[in-house]
């Protein structure tokens, strides 16, 4: 029983942070289809987000965008799910009951597995308004963004009981082992602005991103018998958080080709949880990137200069982007894109999606995100430009 009930809470929990990691992840039905580069080009509305000069990179007859982006990666890690759901069935099974050896070791088995996994959440949204100008563009931005992770500590007293069980009442209460959801929710309001200037015959954009950000951390950890998911409220275990923060880039174009370097969340913050085990931590991420626009193929790609870590045991990231698109008359877009861990902390995954812009309007972009076999994702645009 405890399984399934605090799984279910764990991810109720990732839904009441933001589901409706601090995390780098920008969702895009058309970025995250190329993998989430946007560095150096790519649609100026989303790509903004990662880097504000790039709003510098739009179109002659663009005027004005308006955006809705939402996405969200999953990843169950060793069958973290489906054991923890075969194990709540069984100590359902015995609980109170006459147990043997044979039950202890099927039950330390399945402990071991959920203590060598974990499921992870990470999802996002955001609505952008975007007005782009030879004078200066600027885009205003709402973002929701939220990851939680669970994690089951297995008890050295468990591992000696079951390992010794012999043939006896089972009772639920006897096992230490204790699981818990830690995470955050990161909520964003800021405005990019950039320019582009001429220097030496090459066009240079610069821009910046002022932002306020509104941090909830929660930390979560309960025995197994202790847990009531009747009982589970997330607000007990969260703690707010609120500063300013600023994003910094630049653009350089020699034609077809540009270049392009970010530097997110320039002053590094530590948040607090409410137990204080954790230390979830927004850290600076510099990215670099290149990329080659033309009038039919698009192709991207960035790399990030520095390794940064969520919180406390989540595990270095340091990623690789490389996407491209292919645009067909302006009416639809197909894109792919493979994104590449280089702290091995994640599986590299697959990128692909498509895109509807009739008449260069009305804008859907879908795009899907795949790894491992247990781990999936998906990002979906409505759009309007003008």
């Amino acid at each position: 029983m405890w399984a399934k009930n605090q799984i279910a809470g764990i991810v109720a929990a990732g839904a009441i942070l933001g589901a409706a990691p601090v995390a780098a992840e920008v969702f895009s039905g058309r970025g995250s289809a190329m993998a989430g580069a946007g560095v150096a080009g790519g649609d100026y509305t989303y790509s903004a987000l990662i880097n504000p000069a790039t709003l510098t990179n739009f179109k002659e007859n663009d005027d004005f965008a308006l955006n809705i982006d939402v996405g969200a990666v999953a990843n169950d890690e060793n069958e973290f799910f489906d054991t923890s759901e075969d194990l709540s069935d069984f100590l359902d099974d015995i609980d109170g009951l006459t147990a043997t050896q044979d039950d202890a070791n099927y039950i330390l088995a399945q402990l071991e597995m959920l203590d060598q996994g974990r499921l992870t959440v990470d999802a996002g949204a955001q609505l952008t308004i975007a007005v782009p100008n030879s004078l200066a563009s600027g885009l205003l931005f709402v973002r929701q963004s939220a990851f939680v992770a669970t994690e089951i500590r297995l008890a050295d007293s468990d591992v000696e009981l079951l390992e010794n069980f012999g043939e006896q009442i089972f009772d639920e209460s006897d096992l230490q082992t204790a699981a818990g959801a830690f995470g955050y929710s990161l909520q964003e309001i800021g405005f990019a602005a950039a320019r582009q200037f001429t220097f030496g015959g090459y066009q240079v954009s610069l821009g910046a991103t002022p932002k306020y950000q509104r941090v909830e951390t929660i930390e979560y950890l309960e025995t197994i018998a202790d847990f009531d998911s009747d009982d589970f409220d997330a607000d007990d275990y969260m703690l707010e958080h609120s500063n300013f923060n600023i994003d910094f880039g630049a653009t350089i174009n020699w034609g077809e080709l540009q270049g392009g370097v970010s530097l997110r969340n320039a002053i590094a913050q530590d948040y607090d949880t409410i137990q204080g085990g954790v230390k979830i931590q927004l850290e600076p991420q510099l990215t670099a990137g290149l990329g080659y626009t033309g009038e039919v193929f698009t192709l991207l790609a960035d790399l990030d200069l520095n390794s940064i870590e969520a919180f406390e045991s989540a595990g270095e990231v340091q990623i690789a982007r490389v996407g491209m698109e292919a645009d067909l008359f302006d009416w639809a877009q197909l894109r792919v894109g493979y994104r590449h861990d280089l702290k091995d902390t994640y599986d590299g995954a697959l990128t692909a999606g498509i895109g509807f812009s009739p008449f260069d309007v009305v804008q859907f972009h879908l795009s899907a995100i795949k790894s491992s076999d247990d781990t999936y994702g998906a990002a979906l645009q409505f759009g309007l430009d003008l």
